[in-house]
């Protein structure tokens, strides 16, 4: 077991609920904040505020909107005892991680720090190419097989980037394997990828604390998918690579603090029981496989998901068939058949 605290001197208030737009000190110089966000099934995310020195390190960003920013407006003057946001690190370039960056920086006169390829993504996806770019999506769920009526459902429900989303002109990178020292404890950055290029999370070994953004969530799992331009990627098996490696660098003893849902205690745990999650995944598409002889995303739909899926959750739902079914072509189980006319399915593979 790694050396630090004990469970006896580990604060009781780690693991209590922090109500919807509210904030509490978890831990000593560790505020946890809970924002709310505009997608349906996700509720909230977590926002983390480490004392460091005469400042405090603030970790991600919230959603972009007026409501996110009044809420972190209160949580500075009552929580940070006069003193000020002295740095930002952003975990990842999705939304509701990255939304305020732009907003925050300048509140504080700061620069961001996060990876390389997540500060590329973001200024992608404010280009359009990752999300905004609706139709160019549209076509891609087409090829894919998707039902025609969900299309709709999609452009009408899906929550563009840009609309929540500003960053600055600059970065100060990241890299898997720095050390980061906040408050005199020092932080090893452990990059992952799958949910995101190159998520940045953060582990303390003498507290055991485990910042994993959204690597790393309890109750629920995170999004794995393919997008459009690059449509024969396998970031399943980037996941499940990621997962394996932070059950063997980070103590299973540490408390994890997730950017969704409650801390916990026990990443080895969870790591297994999202590890048995992807393959049951895959095994029902091998059922599907073995009944039909091939499918579309599309086709997987019914089978993988429940019905009534918002527009956002479509396009999830769309990536993430995708990624199981890259899964399978990149483990050699079956075949990805692009026909004339454009539609792509997966197949049996004929020896």
């Amino acid at each position: 077991m790694t050396a630090g605290r004990t469970d006896e001197t580990m604060s009781p208030t780690l693991f209590a609920p922090v109500e919807l737009g509210g904030w509490r000190e978890i831990d000593d110089g560790l505020i946890r904040i809970n924002l709310p966000v505009p997608f349906r099934g996700l509720r909230q995310v977590n926002l983390w505020l480490l004392r460091d020195g005469d400042g405090w390190t603030m970790i991600d960003c919230g959603w972009g909107d007026e409501e996110t920013r009044a809420i972190l407006e209160t949580v500075w003057r009552d929580a940070l005892g006069g003193r000020p946001v002295t740095r930002l690190i952003v975990t990842h370039f999705h939304p509701d991680h990255m939304g305020n960056c732009r907003w925050i920086c300048d509140r504080w006169s700061i620069r961001p720090q996060m990876t390389q390829i997540e500060w590329m993504a973001a200024n992608l996806a404010l280009r359009g190419l990752y999300s905004d770019d609706v139709e160019f999506r549209v076509r891609f769920f087409v090829r894919n097989g998707i039902e025609p009526e969900l299309l709709d459902v999609f452009r009408n429900g899906t929550i563009l980037y840009h609309l929540g989303v500003e960053i600055p002109d600059d970065y100060t990178r990241l890299r898997d394997g720095d050390t980061v020292v906040i408050g005199g404890s020092r932080w090893r950055v452990l990059t992952g990828a799958g949910h995101s290029p190159d998520l940045a999370t953060l582990y303390d070994s003498r507290r055991r604390l485990y910042i994993a953004g959204d690597q790393l969530l309890p109750q629920i799992t995170s999004n794995v998918s393919v997008w459009p331009s690059e449509p024969c990627a396998t970031p399943l098996g980037d996941f499940l690579s990621s997962l394996d490696r932070i059950s063997g660098e980070v103590s299973d003893e540490a408390v994890v603090l997730p950017s969704h849902r409650e801390p916990f205690r026990g990443p080895g745990a969870r790591v297994r029981e999202i590890q048995a999650h992807h393959e049951q995944r895959l095994n029902v598409l091998r059922a599907l496989l073995r009944e039909r002889g091939s499918v579309t995303a599309g086709e997987s739909l019914p089978v993988l998901f429940r019905p009534n899926l918002d527009g956002h959750q479509i396009s999830f739902a769309m990536g993430e068939a995708l990624a199981h079914l890259n899964h399978l072509v990149q483990l050699g189980e079956i075949r990805r058949i692009e026909s004339r006319d454009g539609l792509i399915r997966f197949t049996t593979k004929v020896h």
